[in-house]
């Protein structure tokens, strides 16, 4: 779970979508930065500038993070929504760090800076 705390920005995205709908949406991830506070607070931001992305950002305002070693999976939400907001799965190959985003089923290739 520490090793997560920090930033992490968006190296490539290794799994993505032929649907035309979700375009702005990865166009928004290529260029983001998840943030993993110790405090538990979440943040991200993109330098894409999308209408979609955006609405992503505003539904994270104020958002935490939670870390679920069994299923090695990070959930972010609020006590309110039961963490619902998004989920991902943390996994490793090659030694390369992916968060795959199980909503979307996005799979980012991450460095942590």
């Amino acid at each position: 779970e520490s090793e997560l705390y920090g930033s992490w920005k968006v190296e490539k995205i290794l799994e993505t979508h032929t649907n035309p709908n979700v375009q702005p949406l990865i166009t928004g991830f290529k260029n983001a930065t998840f943030t993993f506070n110790e405090n538990g607070n979440f943040d991200i931001t993109t330098t894409a500038n999308s209408e979609l992305f955006g609405m992503l950002t505003d539904m994270m305002d104020g958002a935490k993070w939670k870390f679920e070693k069994s299923k090695q999976q990070v959930i972010i939400g609020t006590d309110k929504d039961g963490y619902t907001t998004m989920a991902i799965e943390l996994r490793e190959e090659n030694g390369a760090k992916l968060f795959h985003l199980l909503e979307s089923e996005l799979t980012l290739q991450m460095k942590k800076i």
